[in-house]
């Protein structure tokens, strides 16, 4: 093989790298979008990077999900609704951020509860 040859393949398995970490980074901030956190789910995303957003994604909008539940009740509920449900879309917010900068940082209380689930 000539230098040429080996330049090509190493240039080709970079910009495999780079895809895969775009796809990842991609699935990661779908994770922290509400609903669509179950998206990449149902598509039985790959790789530790994806699946650990993934995971706090998830466990993000079932809490979601319960501070909509508690908003019904008046008054006390429509209070610690809409708190939770600031609370949630500023960690939204972060996670996002952080997948864009290419880390791993673990949501505040419900980090606990996301390293817990299998998937």
């Amino acid at each position: 093989m000539d230098e040429e040859n080996i330049v090509e393949k190493i240039e080709s398995v970079a910009e495999a790298a780079k895809k895969k970490g775009l796809f990842e980074k991609f699935w990661a901030i779908i994770s922290y979008i509400g609903i669509l956190s179950l998206v990449p789910l149902v598509l039985k995303i790959k790789g530790d990077y994806a699946r650990f957003h993934l995971k706090q994604g998830v466990t993000l909008f079932v809490a979601e999900i319960i501070f909509t539940l508690i908003w019904i009740i008046p008054i006390a509920g429509w209070v610690i609704g809409f708190l939770g449900w600031i609370v949630c879309f500023i960690f939204s917010v972060l996670g996002i951020i952080n997948v864009v900068l290419g880390r791993q940082w673990r949501l505040p209380v419900l980090g606990r509860f996301a390293e817990k689930i299998k998937i």
